[in-house]
């Protein structure tokens, strides 16, 4: 699994989603990209799989112009879908294009375009009804078809969608657009002979549908045949330049070629042909994160879920971008989002991980950063997540974290230190004042008085007047040095040394 290391220069590296290769995609599906293997600390486009993204608009730059074909009432409605989508206004624009739609049966960009919409407000149901009814009435429409297999897809009724278009080619057996439908569907079950053969009766019926040659060179592409892929892909190209279907699949088969520049072109033509098609988005996004241009990458990736809010790989890429312009919340937010999303899109436990362990949440210690990133990995490993480096990047996170924690330790010590020393220095002077006035020293009283009742109470000298005696120097009382008299030298109660 590709990876791409932490904001381009970090030690750990971020994982993109499994889902998909180089090969795996179905013709104009959203190939949204995701990181890959790193040159060195760099990013790299993955696609992923068709049924993981969501609906192409029918409309180029959706909503965008009206067909020139529209009754004047159903062109007014047409317009309100288009200045309501572009405020925002995502139910106003659906009910305008609906409106479109009925009162011009035979407008099946307006119905389409009002599925898209329905499908980025999350009404998947709603979404597949509006498909139907266009198809209903127009089964030529391959737009209509292809955004109802790709909803199918995702929803894990791929069989469902399959049998849906099979079941309208009985009806209308000559439709291209119902063949390349049915080549979609098989091509994201995985049956690629059966999809092969869908493309070759499609182009049968019409020699230069280019979704056809799409859809044949995505299944070449799968079978590892990517010379031929590309060659299917340039007579496309020269049939149709400004199809950005085609510029996209050609950038797939480019990376598979080892030409990432070329690629890269690929996929910024693409993405400025088609200012809505998300998946070209997502691919230019993820080879200018290759590039280390974070902000453009994070600018085409938000277009990116702009247009396919309900893609939790497209939102792990932002998260991979975001990291990169070392934004941590912005970033933890995107990963988030991708696991709302997808629960068991578990590289986004990985990825939050290694955020995790190499940025800095505001306002989070360091040491519960730490330990949060680790049960990431424990997250991602219990949900049966398996990569390579992860034994040696818990050894590393545990060493950090065992840093860490003799940080703390030592700091805790030095402030137990300090309080400590403030507490005695601000003690001192009451300790030392209180021996100051307590044991100053008492003046002596003469030997003799002191030593007179003794010496009579001894049996000593008789009683009566007699002779005065010098008292010993050795009977007089008093503490040495305190003859003298007077109290201590003053420096002692200041507690000077």
């Amino acid at each position: 699994m590709g990876r791409i290391e932490a904001r381009g220069r970090g030690r750990w590296a971020s994982r993109c989603s499994r889902a998909g290769g180089a090969a795996g995609l179905a013709a104009m599906a959203w190939l949204l990209a995701c990181a890959g293997t790193p040159r060195s600390s760099l990013p790299t486009a993955t696609p992923t799989s068709a049924e993981q993204a969501g609906p192409g608009p029918a409309q180029t730059g959706l909503p965008g112009e009206a067909p020139a074909d529209l009754g004047a009432g159903a062109r007014n409605d047409f317009d309100e879908g288009v200045r309501r989508e572009q405020a925002g206004d995502l139910a106003g624009a659906a009910a305008a294009f609906e409106k479109a739609s009925a009162a011009d049966g035979a407008v099946a960009f307006a119905g389409v375009n009002a599925g898209v919409i329905h499908e980025r407000m999350g009404d998947d149901a709603g979404a597949r009804t509006l498909y139907a009814r266009v198809l209903d009435r127009t089964p030529t429409f391959f737009p209509a078809a292809q955004n109802l297999v790709r909803l199918d897809a995702r929803n894990g009724r791929a069989a469902d969608a399959e049998a849906e278009m099979r079941t309208r080619l009985e009806k209308t057996p000559d439709a291209v657009a119902l063949r390349n439908g049915l080549a979609e569907a098989l091509l994201a079950e995985e049956k690629l002979d059966a999809a092969e053969e869908a493309a070759r009766r499609a182009l049968k019926l019409e020699e230069k549908n280019v979704p056809a040659m799409v859809n044949l060179a995505t299944v070449y592409a799968r079978k590892k045949r990517f010379e031929l892929a590309k060659m299917v892909l340039e007579n496309a190209k020269q049939i149709d330049d400004r199809d950005a279907a085609v510029w996209n699949r050609l950038g797939f088969v480019e990376i598979s070629l080892g030409d990432r520049n070329q690629a890269l072109e690929c996929f910024r033509t693409a993405a400025a042909l088609r200012p809505d098609y998300p998946e070209a988005h997502a691919n230019y996004g993820a080879l200018l994160a290759d590039a280390e241009d974070f902000e453009s990458a994070a600018a085409e990736l938000e277009t990116a879920v702009r247009f396919a809010p309900g893609n939790a790989v497209a939102w792990m890429n932002l998260g991979n971008a975001r990291r990169g312009l070392k934004e941590f919340e912005k970033a933890e937010e995107a990963y988030r989002r991708a696991l709302s999303l997808d629960p068991k899109l578990i590289d986004a436990q990985y990825n939050l991980a290694i955020l995790y362990l190499d940025g800095d949440k505001p306002g989070l210690p360091a040491l519960q950063r730490l330990e949060q990133g680790v049960s990431f990995f424990d997250a991602y490993e219990q949900a049966g997540g398996r990569d390579v480096r992860l034994a040696a990047y818990r050894k590393d996170a545990a060493r950090a974290i065992e840093r860490e924690k003799k940080r703390l330790e030592r700091e805790q010590k030095d402030r137990l230190r300090r309080e400590a020393e403030a507490q005695n220095k601000a003690q001192e002077p009451a300790a030392q004042q209180q021996p100051a006035s307590s044991s100053a020293p008492v003046p002596a009283q003469p030997a003799a008085a002191a030593g007179a009742p003794a010496d009579a109470a001894a049996g000593g000298t008789p009683a009566g007047p007699g002779p005065k005696k010098k008292p010993a120097a050795k009977k007089r009382t008093g503490t040495p040095g305190a003859a003298k008299g007077g109290p201590a030298p003053a420096g002692a109660e200041r507690g000077d040394k």
